[in-house]
This record gives structure tokens, sequence and C-alpha cells, in this order.
């Protein structure tokens, strides 16, 4: 079987090669032919909504090729849901656009929780008052334990908080809290972390 046929037959698996999703080893022995050829399936698939497979596969196939229809699909708003999460990330760390956080910082309020959780995991973790603010009201208000999840360990990232840059106890009070129900203990936290930026 050719490489190219098996990068094609990623697309019709359901096994545990598509839960992995589609990683560089399905590219690394294209030829450069192979590679175009799989950069226009991949972008025919964008196209036509495109999902967090064919996005981030179109940026390990050719990544500079991939920016400028990538952006332009975007801003169009071509994208939906987790397509346009993964192109917001991956134009991200190429271009350092902060202007993307907005994506993000919405997709944290969609009514689907899988793309609240892909939205808080993949969000970059800098420090912004919109991010932050963003992050906050997901702790404050999530009822699904892996947009949750996603969302504390983000806030804890971007205040560059973890259990190797403070007291270990004191670090695990602050998890506990910010995962807890008792709101005002979260509101503590909050408070907590932005007086030690």
């Amino acid at each position: 079987m050719s490489t190219y046929q098996n990068f094609l037959d990623f697309f019709s698996t359901n096994n545990k090669e598509r839960l992995d999703g589609i990683g560089e080893n399905y590219f690394s022995e294209l030829t450069t032919e192979e590679r175009e050829m799989a950069f226009d399936f991949l972008l025919g698939r964008v196209k036509s909504g495109g999902d967090e497979e064919s996005v981030n596969g179109l940026f390990r196939a050719n990544r500079a090729r991939a920016v400028e229809p990538v952006k332009r699909m975007l801003t169009e708003g071509a994208l939906i849901g987790e397509a346009e999460i993964s192109a917001a990330w991956n134009l991200y760390y190429i271009k350092n656009d902060d202007s993307l956080l907005s994506i993000f910082i919405h997709f944290m309020g969609s009514p689907d929780p899988r793309l609240r959780a892909k939205a808080a995991y993949y969000v970059p973790s800098i420090f912004s008052h919109e991010l932050i603010s963003g992050l906050q009201g997901v702790i404050r208000t999530e009822t699904e334990q892996l947009p949750r999840i996603h969302a504390v360990n983000k806030l804890l990232e971007c205040y560059g908080v973890s259990e190797e840059t403070m007291d270990k106890n004191l670090y695990l009070r602050i998890f506990r809290d910010l995962h807890g129900e008792d709101l005002e203990k979260k509101e503590a936290v909050f408070k907590q972390l932005h007086r030690s930026n």
C-alpha cells in the first residue's frame, strides 16, 4: 500500500488511529508530490467546513502554504466549531496574533461542552485580562468536568502557577478550591492569583 493511500485511508477509519488524530507519521514518508496532493485533499475538506483533523493536517502537509487560505476562511467565517478552534490554534503558533484569543474565548461559552473543553485546552496560556476573565467565567459556571479541568489548568498556566513554582500544599488547596462548588473560595483564589502576578 502506498504511503499516500495510507493517508487517505485515515479518513475512513474509526479505530485507535482515528482517536489519536492525524499525526506527523502520516506525512513524514510522503514524497513532495504526495504532500501537495494531501494538501489539496485536505484543503477541499476544510473549504467544506472542515474539522480539527483536516485543519491540523493541512498545516502538517504544508505549514507555509496553509496560512493564507486558513486565515482567509477564518476571517470570512467559513470554518465552524472545532475547525475554527484548530485554525486559531495553528495560526497563533505561527503568527503570535493575540487577536485570535477572542475565538477561544467565544467558544468557552458554547452550548457544546466538547467545544468549551477544546477552547479551554487549546487557548494559548498568555496573560491577557480578557482571557483571564473568560477562564474565570468558565470556572465559576461550568457544570461539565472536562471543560472545567482545562479551564483551571489554563488559568494556572497563565499565572505561571504549578507544583514546581509554589509550596505543594498551597498549590493543592488552590487546585481543589478552583474545582470545588464553593464560589467564595473560587473568588478568593482569583484574588490571590491576581495579587501574586
